[in-house]
């Protein structure tokens, strides 16, 4: 029944006007969107260590589909930043506390509160990786942000208002902080995921292909990795890789992938 239940919504999905767009990079957070097909539980062994830790208000994961805040939720973590700040300065070299902080931070979308204490995180223990982990993701919406209201400030003809643009030494922060997680655990495949989306977002697609790669040796059903690859090898005009590489991601729950693979089909290669 669940075989039919599946197939059933893969032929409604098939017809949706999906939009082209790579699935997002992955982050911590205590909040997850349920997905109706995709089942999987992101699991890595030092971030189960954390979570055993008894430091974070609730059990930190690992997703790429983050479920908004309620208003009641982001009070909470206003009043967790109050108490993780009693019990930083009573334990001030701490980089798990100041880690916890961080995500407080994070979740109320305060990133240069995070960064900051990310970087003290950090400086206490500079083999902490989920704290590069997330100062690269936080960085990574920063840039965004700024390049959504720079592009928002040229088409209103608002120029005086336009931020800073972006540049590749901001890029640079971001891939330098990835670089260090995989250094650190070479097993973190998220961390080759976003280093690719990251260097999808920059059109070096044959970068981000190596990392999809790498990711998908670690785990031969990392779905997100097989999508990502799949539209980046289309970008490139390899189409018979990359719609097999959809296919593969269809299977394993992306069913978006299916629509996509049949527009890309109706072109001839």
């Amino acid at each position: 029944a669940e075989q039919r239940y599946t197939s059933d919504y893969r032929g409604k999905v098939q017809d949706k006007n999906v939009s082209v767009k790579i699935e997002p990079m992955y982050t911590l957070t205590y909040y997850e969107k349920m997905s109706e097909v995709k089942r999987t539980v992101h699991y890595h062994k030092y971030i189960d260590d954390l979570n055993r830790s008894g430091l974070f208000p609730q059990r930190l994961q690992i997703t790429n589909a983050e479920s908004p805040l309620t208003e009641e939720q982001v009070n909470t973590h206003f009043m967790l930043i109050d108490t993780h700040t009693s019990a930083i300065v009573n334990d001030p070299d701490n980089a798990v506390k100041r880690f916890s902080r961080a995500m407080d931070f994070y979740l109320v979308q305060d990133f240069s509160g995070c960064i900051e204490d990310l970087m003290q995180a950090i400086a206490s223990d500079n083999s902490l990786y989920p704290a590069y982990f997330m100062r690269a993701l936080v960085r990574c919406k920063q840039l965004e942000y700024q390049k959504a209201e720079g592009d928002a400030a040229v088409i209103s003809g608002n120029i005086l208002d336009k931020k800073r643009e972006t540049n590749s030494v901001d890029y640079d922060l971001v891939k330098n902080d990835l670089d260090k997680v995989i250094a650190l655990a070479p097993d973190f495949i998220y961390a080759y995921y976003n280093r690719g989306n990251l260097s999808s977002m920059l059109n070096d697609y044959r970068t981000a292909i190596a990392d999809y790669d790498t990711a998908i040796k670690l785990n031969k059903d990392f779905a997100e990795a097989y999508f990502n690859r799949g539209l980046t090898h289309v970008f490139l005009g390899n189409n018979k890789m990359g719609i097999a590489d959809l296919s593969k991601a269809g299977e394993l729950g992306i069913i978006s992938a299916y629509n996509i693979i049949k527009r890309f089909t109706e072109v001839p290669e």
